[in-house]
């Protein structure tokens, strides 16, 4: 289990690193490849997940937070290129 007190916190559009991207990129392909995405759902996703340097994500409590915001604008960037 990722040591909390180490986890990359996920709060500022700054903090959406490509490495970010890719994880939320794999969850939507996974879990919501057509249609709406339930982004609770890919915010708790985010959070079992690790990073490369093997430390985990928290993404903090709120689901308006500039970094979520940041992550909705490249997703849908990314859906609309197909």
């Amino acid at each position: 289990m990722p040591d909390m007190a180490n986890d990359f916190e996920v709060r500022t559009a700054e903090d959406v690193t490509e490495e970010v991207l890719e994880i939320v990129r794999g969850i939507v392909e996974g879990w919501y490849d057509e249609g709406r995405i339930d982004w609770e759902d890919v915010w708790d996703r985010m959070e079992r997940s690790v990073l490369d340097d093997g430390r985990g994500i928290d993404m903090g409590q709120d689901l308006g937070s500039p970094a979520i915001l940041k992550i909705k604008r490249e997703i849908r960037k990314w859906r609309a290129q197909g």
